[in-house]
């Protein structure tokens, strides 16, 4: 009996050390990451129990968690939640055993250890610490992007996905290399969420989380980007474009076939890349005034950036007839957007689906609108449409673009210049 006794101790004890020695390596890890299985069982050889037995009945308890790379091609990090104990126990005696793994211990041990004392007032650290997955996404209200928009000291993008940096010398350490733009399954609901994974988050001071922490959404069932997850999570290429890119992608082409038939480029300046304005994308809060400023943004970009050397290339008359007041006539100066409306009913030869009208439409609904804003007081109203209707501006913004552009490639010169996969096919996201 004492001898069964003390099998059953060195046993226990052996559990015990192997508990403990795949939680303290994953907490002081760099990145939460998890203890290789075989040189772990050839540094304890000399235990007179069998290791991989030991490590096997850890899994089939739900102490530990054996990752293969099954899941996702890194085995040295968790990026899903685990499988149940009960499926990783298949998954281990499919395998022979857990020598070719990588342990990790469970949530349910790490809970027991209080791991996320580790990281008092980061609670996203804390998370990590506490076993949830590098991958598993947090979802925050769309304003929580404000702060980081509207200060200079910071370098912010935002699109599909997003980038956050502070500029050296801000007092604020802040870097969030990724997150995503995230939508709801319901497309009757047009609200626009940040989605960051749990390892980027981690990367914020506990100060920045508990930030974060307090926009969280009250709901953490949304969708993330489809084209943020194929790069970021799948290792794969993105299908297609936002049509915010496409309409600065648009403006490129446009410039570069003007370039390749000898006219002046269409548009003055180009803004996409580095030179591409902060305030330009998905609204982070649904006001009029936010969907005043965007408008505002479309006409900098799509009107006001017209340039008249275009028109006096085409043959475009830069005057008009005009009377004033006492009945005297005078040549007035043209719009750009009239000009340029009437490029494209002169040059226009076939258009069944009646692309140029459509065109014309929302550059005067443009330019209307941002003429209403500058001589009104703009109310700073909460209204969740105001979603959908920045899509609707900015993809019929991205079309008539694309009109444009079409019209200049009938030209003979045109076919010099290549177009791009994204706006040849199109490979446009309607959102």
């Amino acid at each position: 009996m004492a001898e069964v006794e003390r099998e059953l101790s060195m046993h226990d004890g052996v559990k015990d050390h192997l508990r403990e020695h795949v939680a303290r390596q994953y907490l002081e890890s760099p990145d939460f990451n998890g203890v290789a299985a075989a040189p772990l069982i050839d540094a304890v050889a000399e235990f007179p129990v069998d290791i991989e037995a030991v490590l096997a009945e850890l899994v089939a308890e739900g102490v530990l968690y054996a990752n293969f790379g099954h899941e996702m091609t890194n085995a040295h990090i968790i990026g899903f939640p685990h499988q149940s104990a009960a499926d990783n126990l298949v998954e281990v005696q499919q395998r022979g055993g857990v020598r070719s793994a990588v342990l990790y211990p469970t949530r349910d041990t790490l809970a027991a250890m209080s791991a996320g004392d580790h990281y008092p007032g980061a609670p996203y650290s804390a998370a990590l610490a506490l076993g949830h997955a590098q991958l598993e996404s947090v979802f925050f209200r769309a304003d929580v992007l404000g702060r980081y928009r509207d200060d200079p000291r910071y370098d912010y993008t935002l699109d599909i996905g997003g980038e956050i940096r502070a500029r050296e010398g801000t007092p604020h350490d802040t870097y969030l290399t990724t997150f995503s733009i995230g939508f709801d399954a319901d497309k009757d609901n047009h609200e626009i969420v940040a989605g960051v994974p749990l390892r980027y988050l981690h990367d914020l001071s506990p100060a920045e989380q508990a930030y974060w922490k307090s926009f969280e959404h009250e709901r953490q069932d949304w969708v993330l980007h489809p084209d943020w997850v194929r790069p970021h999570l799948m290792g794969e290429f993105p299908e297609r474009v936002s049509p915010y890119t496409a309409v600065l992608m648009e403006m490129r082409l446009i410039n570069d076939i003007c370039g390749a038939i000898g006219y002046p480029s269409l548009f003055r300046n180009l803004y996409d890349g580095a030179s591409r304005p902060t305030d330009y994308g998905y609204l982070i809060r649904p006001t009029k005034r936010e969907l005043s400023n965007f408008i505002e943004q479309l006409n900098k970009l799509l009107i006001d950036n017209l340039d008249q050397k275009f028109f006096v290339r085409a043959r475009i008359p830069l005057t008009e007839e005009r009377r004033d007041g006492e009945g005297n006539t005078y040549q007035g100066q043209r719009g750009t957007m009239n000009m340029l409306i009437q490029w494209m009913e002169c040059t226009v030869r076939h258009d069944p689906e009646g692309m140029v009208p459509s065109a014309v439409s929302i550059l005067k609904e443009i330019r209307r609108a941002r003429s209403n804003v500058a001589h009104t007081l703009r109310e700073n109203e909460y209204d969740p449409s105001v979603w959908a209707e920045q899509r609707r501006f900015v993809v019929e913004a991205y079309l008539a673009g694309r009109t444009v552009r079409q019209l200049l490639q009938s030209h003979p010169k045109a076919p010099a210049v290549e177009v791009p996969e994204e706006l040849d096919v199109p490979k446009v996201w309607p959102f």
